[in-house]
């Protein structure tokens, strides 16, 4: 099996990407497929997870390249451990738990790495259109919104990045911190509450946090 890696579109083809990213297999079916040498099945869970695991560990430690090397040895955690991951609602979970000790032994003690406009160039050089003005705009929100996060403690800031940046449900996250369901709302309030504060200085930016308690309760 091939050590999996988060390349950019350059190095693996779209078409190969997209069969991986739209395999119907479900997670049971693909960890136990991988488990008897399937590699196409270990490269569909990668693409699953990938980008929600990138986007939670660059929350945290704001550096595009610790973030990229998070995503490879969190998927090559899972590599090692197929004999024994139990895919049925705990897999994502797990997947998150390992990407987050990963981040904050990676995070930086009092540095604050230079944010970059990589991953923006990127999606250009993928044929998305984006304007000089627009990649400014979005490395400001970017920057704004990390800042914001940062205004919270770790308990709270790790919830807020697994809800609204990771897609997780409430119970997911439970399962990922080891805390009630009760709790991980409560902690959502609580940050909610303060990241209003902190965000209502850059109206411009357009970065209001969600507070719909519809979406807080699913």
């Amino acid at each position: 099996m091939r050590r999996p890696t988060r390349e950019p579109a350059s190095r693996r083809t779209r078409a190969a990407a997209a069969a991986f990213e739209h395999d119907a297999r479900n997670d049971r079916e693909l960890v136990h497929a991988a488990r008897v040498g399937d590699e196409g099945a270990f490269d569909a869970l990668f693409y699953r997870y990938r980008d929600g695991i990138y986007r939670l560990a660059l929350a945290i430690t704001k550096d595009p390249q610790a973030a990229d090397e998070i995503v490879v040895d969190t998927f090559a955690r899972a590599y090692r451990a197929l004999a024994r991951l139990e895919p049925d609602d705990t897999l994502r979970p797990w997947l998150y738990r390992v990407a987050i000790n990963e981040s904050y032994d990676r995070r930086p003690r009092g540095i604050v790495p230079a944010s970059s406009l990589d991953d923006a160039a990127e999606e250009v050089a993928a044929g998305e259109e984006r304007s000089p003005s627009a990649l400014a705009e979005r490395e400001e929100t970017r920057r704004v919104v990390l800042g914001a996060l940062e205004t919270l403690d770790e308990k709270h800031r790790t919830v807020v990045v697994l809800h609204y940046l990771s897609e997780l449900a409430l119970a997911e996250i439970a399962l990922v911190v080891g805390v009630p369901v009760g709790t991980v709302k409560s902690r959502l309030h609580y940050a909610l509450r303060r990241l209003r504060t902190h965000l209502s200085a850059h109206p411009a930016l357009d970065v209001e946090p969600i507070s719909d308690e519809r979406a807080i309760g699913k």
